[in-house]
């Protein structure tokens, strides 16, 4: 039975002992290594901690961070990536939030420390990796544990500001690596290039199939996501077949013309998730590298990973969306109007999403998990405890769920709802825009369209006209060099609409 992940790991490891499992390129741990650290962390950790308990992981994007988040596991805990990068101010919420039993750091993270307020035990990496591994302790602590567990906890932004601990247990990714590796044809050959952080929840699908299926993770160094052509020469040096990366990433290599059938043999698996991706830059793939599979993903943290998909099996226009498809097994997806009855096909509504997939909660904040972790609408006779995403959405004519933004993404525009995804995928269709975003700007009521292009805005107007109804058409233009990105490769729409706020208040005083 299986109830632990790290269960996957030990099977791994008897298996294929002397195969890299995480690296970047030049350095990195076999699944024998990987195994060997992670014991020896949870053995030392297991003298000072008792279980249950959340470990922070303040380290570098490396095969040995991986190493301390299964070091926490083993010693019965759970872990929480952190990043340097992130602000201090926010890091220390969720420490605040967390009350951490312990923290392992490394070498170059040691001096963020001084700028944190911590009272737990601290433990650096390269002297904690050295302790003895005490095989009857971990023995003990695997025994005593259960699937309903907590694995890790990862923060996501809450709209008022404050990071809210997405809670996900062992059952919950267990159920998630046990549905999603057949559809997506990931297994033992299966190369990742991993492009997000370690605290952003897509990581764990590279994370886990590597464990389960005894894939390999290439930890893609950051300045290849800045220069193209090295991001090229890297996917081709380490053959790289799946690429599971947010669509800023993707547009990258689509807007620097460097994609080359010839040097990206390799690549055969595209996935994309996190936001809309447009079909202008998917079908410059797509003429490029034909014989790869393009699959849509869909799911927020809060169903630990991903949810649903779409392996995109027909042409689309450059001006169309793609569906984000089907539920993966195990996973109930469905759509709820305003008055809490279920929509028909083609009605759009909420997404809510049931299974054990859903997460715990968020860690230390049960008034915000009650809001959004509820009693299944549709009926109340047993417990039946489902996630409301936020998101709306419709099942078309095929049972292809279809996105059509966030809620707060819609807007009341001169008397008509508009869903400003709509507006972003008809701008992302005009040939010279490399990115778009759109904001609302509620004084003026006024229609905002940010975009990074060569093209002037009387262009994007006359082109637009053929594309929506006048009614959809932007007030004003916001023409960008770059956007903001969120520490994930997402478009920052906060930073952006501050970006905004200060342009029009320059406006106002001239």
């Amino acid at each position: 039975m299986l109830y632990n992940v790290l269960q996957y790991l030990e099977k791994t490891e008897k298996r294929l002992s002397d195969k890299t499992a995480f690296t970047d390129g030049e350095t990195g741990l076999t699944f024998r290594e990987l195994g060997e650290s992670a014991r020896a962390i949870g053995s030392v950790l297991a003298e000072e901690i008792s279980v249950r308990k959340p470990v922070i992981v303040l380290m570098e994007k490396t095969a040995d961070c991986i190493a301390a988040f299964l070091g926490a596991v083993y010693a019965g805990c759970f872990y929480v990536p952190l990043d340097s990068k992130m602000p201090v101010d926010r890091m220390q919420l969720i420490i605040d939030t967390l009350q951490p039993a312990a923290l392992i750091y490394d070498e170059k993270n040691e001096k963020t420390l001084d700028k944190l307020q911590l009272n737990c035990g601290q433990f650096r990496y390269d002297q904690l990796v050295k302790g003895k591994v005490q095989a009857d302790r971990l023995e003990k602590i695997r025994n005593q544990a259960v699937d309903t567990d907590l694995l890790y906890v990862l923060f996501t932004s809450g709209s008022t500001g404050v990071p809210k601990g997405v809670s996900i247990c062992h059952r919950s990714m267990l159920d998630f690596t046990e549905s999603s590796c057949e559809p997506l044809y990931l297994d033992e050959n299966t190369r990742f290039g991993n492009q997000v952080p370690f605290y952003f929840d897509m990581s764990t699908m590279e994370i886990y199939t590597t464990l389960k299926m005894g894939s390999s993770t290439y930890i893609i160094p950051r300045k290849c996501f800045l220069f193209p052509k090295l991001m090229i020469e890297y996917l081709e040096k380490y053959e790289i077949n799946t690429a599971f990366w947010v669509p800023y990433a993707f547009l990258q290599l689509s807007n620097a013309q460097v994609l080359d059938a010839e040097r990206l043999r390799a690549l055969k698996y595209i996935y994309f998730c996190g936001e809309v991706m447009p079909c202008k830059h998917m079908n410059r793939y797509r003429r490029v590298l034909q014989d790869a599979v393009y699959c849509n993903l869909y799911g927020p943290t809060e169903i630990t990973n991903v949810c649903s998909y779409y392996m995109v099996d027909r042409e689309y226009r450059d001006d169309e969306s793609l569906p984000i498809g089907i539920p993966f097994p195990n996973t109930r997806i469905f759509i709820v109007k305003d008055d809490n009855t279920e929509a028909k096909p083609g009605e759009v509504g909420e997404i809510l999403i049931g299974g054990s997939c859903l997460s715990l909660g968020y860690y230390n904040n049960k008034e915000v998990s009650a809001r959004s972790f509820v009693q299944n609408p549709l009926h109340d006779n047993f417990r039946d405890m489902v996630y409301r995403t936020g998101d709306l959405g419709t099942f078309n004519e095929k049972g292809e769920l279809l996105f059509f933004g966030r809620k707060d993404y819609q807007i009341k525009h001169q008397g008509y709802r508009i869903e400003l995804g709509e507006i972003e995928t008809a701008v992302s269709s005009i040939e010279e825009i490399k990115n778009t975003c759109c904001l609302h700007d509620e004084d003026g009521d006024y229609i905002i369209c940010c975009y990074i292009g060569d093209i002037t805005n009387r262009d994007i107007l006359l082109r637009l006209k053929e594309k929506v109804p006048s009614y959809m058409l932007p007030d004003k233009f916001m023409q960008k060099e770059v956007f903001p990105q969120t520490l994930t490769g997402k478009i920052d729409r906060k930073e952006l609409r501050k970006e905004y706020e200060a342009h029009k208040n320059q406006e106002k005083t001239k």
